[in-house]
């Protein structure tokens, strides 16, 4: 269709700070004018903070929108890919990892449009790395039901498969403090629970991994501040 590329852009999780990304994905951002994003506010506060040389007035965004099941950005990309890369930018970290971009990444697919992934922090991947978990085999569950009965659950379902894969999941995080007490409160004593919290975030950054028994309600301060969670049998 075109030798123009779709370029899956890194947002911050922490800090913003340009320094938190490699050379290579600032050099490929700088050459973009058109993107796809999940809010425009939150997409040129992004490019002003990695100093992107071409002016906020020249910008071109398409908002993602999950009232049409985020299918509205296709016009946008087929005006726009024959002459030009098209960045897609998420909220917090990598595009199509826990967000919508894969519609747009699928797209390009079908389109034969080159899709480039550029390099960057994801909490989900952080917190792996950090929990001391299985590595080799894990799986992301995203949010758990909010009906109690479906909630606890689900919660038994991934504390009996976390045994042989790490389960890695997340909750809103207005409800991040009754969300541990209730993970403290309904797995067994022995499943080993990771809260990492505030990812990227310097001086603020925290993560506690040990046996459910050695956990206590309100050790740590959640509420409203970004998590993810991963238990192991």
């Amino acid at each position: 269709m075109a030798n123009h590329s779709l370029f899956l852009i890194p947002n911050f999780i922490g800090e913003f700070y340009k320094d938190y990304l490699p050379k290579r994905t600032l050099d490929y951002i700088y050459t973009l004018r058109h993107f796809i994003v999940e809010r425009e506010r939150t997409a040129r506060a992004f490019l002003k903070a990695i100093d992107h040389p071409i002016a906020q007035s020249e910008f071109e965004f398409m908002e993602l929108n999950k009232h049409d099941n985020y299918a509205g950005f296709k016009p946008f990309f087929n005006t726009h890919i024959q002459d030009f890369s098209i960045g897609v930018l998420s909220e917090a970290g990598l595009p199509a990892i826990a967000d919508p971009g894969n519609e747009i990444v699928k797209y390009a697919h079908q389109k034969n449009v080159k899709v480039i992934p550029l390099s960057g922090s994801s909490s989900i991947f952080l917190a792996l790395m950090a929990s001391g978990f299985n590595g080799q085999n894990f799986q992301f569950n995203g949010y758990l039901p909010i009906d109690s009965k479906e909630r606890i659950s689900s919660l038994k379902d991934m504390e009996y498969r976390s045994r042989k894969t790490t389960q890695i999941f997340m909750e809103a995080p207005y409800r991040n403090n009754p969300f541990l007490e209730f993970l403290i409160k309904n797995l067994q004593h022995s499943t080993r629970l990771c809260v990492a919290v505030d990812l990227e975030k310097e001086g603020k950054e925290t993560i506690i991994s040990k046996p459910i028994k050695d956990w206590k309600p309100n050790e740590i301060e959640l509420h409203k501040k970004p998590c993810i969670y991963l238990i192991s049998g």
